[in-house]
């Protein structure tokens, strides 16, 4: 059945509303929390079309059949002195006078219309209702079309759209990707053309520069390996200077990203050793802040216009000393130095559904761009996964930065010759984590050639990309290589020696020089903490506000569950089985937590990825100000929803209670918006402890079924084994929910006995009521009838 559901409805939001309320309705129609004879005509109809009243009676007849149930006191009355099983009766329900011993099958049948005669019959209507959803999924995915195609178009927020998009709408026509600057690199390169001045070794006037050097000395890497210690950097050194763009390349699995992320200060699981210095000095708190950093997977908030995510950046990541006003202008300086001008008013959203890959990679280095960084700035394959044209744009507009001054260091994945001329410097790795080669690139590369043909390497053929050669050189990829080890080769070497000397060289002048002030910003985070939850929060309130499907969700399901709930019990009555109903009706409440959590924990898991894998390593704001945003910003809406369903429920199911006292009414209300709060944080906690979306919605129903069952309903405190009683009856908060809301619910309120819920016994020959059973009704607290 949830299949058919998955199959036919679009996406996992809609299925979760959905099924929201078909749990609730397969849940109460089954004949179990309302016996058949009390429900409301209006929803009776959905216990004959619910597969799991049918599957739910055939168990029960199934178990209950030939069963002798005992009846023993309290459930066998009269009791006391001179009473007599013939002169008894069981307050069971399908109990016969003068007996205790209830037939199973008719306690069944009495209490619930469940008949042992429909057994076979319901599994031949669940054979039926399996088939029926079989059908129903292949019409589902007949109709679902995952390939259908069309490329993505750029959506700009309302108002922001650039002027070529805004004139092509007010003629009626669409303009295509290219022309409304979705592709904006493109765009920009067919106006100047070759004009290349685009000339790659211009300087870019308006970006940030910085004089800072990076210098690493005997850096090693362990992680341990089942029963040994793995060394995946060996004896690393090496520097990146200012003005210079700076590749890291090598074999696949040769350390590439890793010594990327060593060098970043973004590993957070091994052994690291090593020397970091920034101008001689240790590395400042502030490094990862100061420093960019862009991923290889562009990992955006997908609500956010370019403009904002630029401005977010800005205002948290530069010093707290530069007004808001500068931090505002520079970033119209970077929409500027990266040629998104056109792009600021467009929505970042999803690959596939928002900016084209070449955007976004721009974006990612954008956004570091704007923090303006101090000392470096780091890339991890950035022409990862896009087309030549666009490759090319990025490493253009790297090369740009560079030539303006900052220092950039980026791994790169087998350029082409055009690529590869980009660079200026090199640092090139080999399986194992060992340098090759570390230094100049020289003019079409031919420093490196020089290097690697003078150690014995084959002469580069004419024509052959560089890039390619010197990897085919060292055997890089090639299981079957035999050759010389190039990182003996580079220890051995003169250019090594070289290069420790220039890093000593580097190091001694900057301190000679007293350039400590360079450094002087050792604060972890940017801007103090309130100023980050205020921002933080404002995007996490943006955000949810312009995903109204995600706030229709929840409303609509709160709704149409509240209507369900209080229509199914609406106008309770004072009977016994009403009594029951109402602990019920408040049980069914709870019922709603599962498919609220699931619809909250994707947007939670979606923000967590963003904070873990690029705002929190970067230090824009700490995990106290994402913890804090993640579950404020969620409150207000679960209190209109809480209050939307408190309308919904309570007034059609307690209409006697409401009518008088409003202050049952008024704590039933506040109990409600305290479980949306509990539910809230209790799925953003499980969501915390699953590494993704499909482990935390398969954690929801183990954690809450395991809470639920011991709050006193499905099982009677009383019924609980001595273990889950004495400490998990306590802990679940379901129980003191339970507690509060039945306490308001039941107060005050009479019991009127129906015929059928009576147990009639005769008294003994010549005894009357009053004296065969007046002492014990007087001892229960009632009294004989006359």
């Amino acid at each position: 059945m949830f299949r058919a559901a998955g199959s036919l409805l679009p996406s996992l939001d809609a299925a979760t509303r959905i099924t929201g309320v078909l749990i609730q309705a397969l849940i109460v129609y089954t004949g179990y929390l309302i016996p058949a004879d009390s429900m409301r005509v209006w929803f009776a109809w959905l216990r004959r079309a619910d597969p799991i009243a049918y599957a739910f009676e055939a168990l029960m007849v199934n178990e209950f059949y030939n069963l002798q149930i005992q009846c023993v006191p309290p459930f066998l009355v009269p009791e006391g002195p001179g009473t007599a099983v013939q002169y008894q009766s069981c307050t069971l329900q399908g109990s016969t006078p003068g007996s205790d011993v209830v037939s199973g099958e008719n306690y069944v049948y009495t209490e619930y219309s469940y008949r042992h005669d429909h057994l076979w019959r319901n599994w031949g209507i669940i054979c039926a209702f399996f088939l029926g959803f079989v059908v129903l999924t292949m019409i589902g995915m007949e109709m679902q079309k995952p390939n259908k195609g069309g490329a993505a178009q750029t959506i700009f927020k309302f108002g922001q759209a650039p002027a070529s998009v805004a004139a092509a709408l007010e003629k009626g026509s669409t303009p295509e990707d290219e022309e409304s600057g979705s592709k904006s690199g493109d765009t920009l390169n067919e106006k100047e053309g070759d004009k290349e001045e685009n000339s790659d070794n211009k300087e870019q006037k308006g970006v940030a520069k910085n004089t800072t050097i990076f210098t690493w000395r005997n850096v090693n890497y362990h992680i341990p390996a089942k029963h040994e210690t793995k060394t995946l950097l060996k004896d690393q050194q090496g520097y990146v200077r200012p003005g210079k763009l700076t590749a890291l390349m090598g074999s696949s699995g040769a350390g590439k990203t890793t010594l990327l992320n060593v060098l970043a200060q973004r590993i957070e699981f091994g052994h690291v050793e090593g020397e970091f210095l920034i101008d001689g000095q240790k590395l400042p708190k502030s490094f990862q802040r100061a420093s960019g950093y862009a991923e290889q997977m562009d990992i955006h908030e997908p609500t956010a216009t370019v403009l904002e995510a630029l401005q977010f950046s800005a205002q948290l990541r530069q010093p707290r000393e530069v007004p808001y006003k500068e931090k505002m202008e520079y970033v119209e300086e970077v929409l500027d130095i990266m040629e998104m001008r056109d792009l600021a008013g467009a929505v970042i959203g999803v690959p596939g559904a928002g900016l084209d890959p070449e955007s976004r990679k721009r974006l990612t280095i954008a956004v570091e761009l704007a923090s303006k960084p101090e000392l470096l700035l780091f890339l991890d394959e950035p022409t990862s996964g896009l087309d030549s044209q666009a490759a090319f744009n990025i490493t253009r507009l790297l090369k740009k930065l560079s030539a303006s001054g900052q220092a950039i260091l980026c791994t790169i994945h087998q350029p082409s010759a055009i690529l590869f001329e980009h660079f200026d410097e090199l640092i090139l790795l080999e399986s194992g984590g060992r340098t090759v080669y570390h230094g100049e690139l020289g003019h079409d590369s031919k420093t490196l050639l020089k290097y690697f043909e003078a150690n014995g390497a084959e002469k580069c053929p004419p024509k052959t990309n560089p890039a390619e050669y010197m990897l085919e050189a060292i055997g890089a990829g090639n299981p079957d290589y035999d050759g010389k080890d190039w990182g003996d080769v580079w220890d051995e070497s003169d250019e090594r020696k070289s290069r420790s000397e220039d890093i000593e060289k580097m190091i001694s002048e900057k301190k000679d020089h007293g350039d400590k002030g360079k450094v002087s910003d050792d604060r972890e985070f940017a801007m103090p903490f309130i100023t980050q939850l205020k921002a933080v929060m404002f995007r996490r309130f943006t955000t949810i506000w312009r995903t109204p499907d995600y706030v229709v969700g929840i409303m609509m399901l709160h709704i149409v569950t509240g209507l369900f709930n209080g229509f199914t019990f609406y106008n309770i009555g004072e009977t016994q089985i009403d009594m029951q109903s109402r602990l019920f009706s408040i049980f069914l409440v709870l019922t709603i937590a599962p498919p609220l959590i699931q619809q909250l924990q994707p947007k939670f898991i979606e923000f967590r990825s963003l904070f873990k894998s690029r705002e929190g390593q970067s230090r824009i704001y700490s995990w106290w100000a994402f913890a804090i945003s993640a579950t404020v910003v969620e409150i207000p809406y679960r209190i209109v929803a809480g209050t939307l369903y408190w309308c919904c429920w309570y007034w059609p199911v307690f209409r006697s209670t409401a009518k008088t006292a409003t202050y049952p009414a008024a704590v039933v209300w506040m109990f409600l918006i305290l479980f949306e709060i509990f539910y809230t944080t209790f799925g953003q906690m499980i969501a915390a402890l699953a590494p993704n979306e499909l482990l935390a919605s398969l954690l929801v129903p183990v954690f809450f079924t395991f809470v639920i069952s011991f709050c006193g309903v499905v099982v009677p405190a009383m019924a609980l084994p001595h273990f889950w009683h004495s400490w998990m009856y306590y802990l679940t908060p379901f129980h003191y929910l339970l507690e509060g809301l039945l306490g308001m619910v039941v107060h005050n309120e009479p019991i009127r006995c129906s015929t059928k819920e009576l147990a009639i016994f005769p008294p003994p020959p010549g005894q009357t009521c009053q004296q065969y059973a007046g002492a014990y009704a007087t001892q229960s607290g009632g009294y004989v009838g006359m």
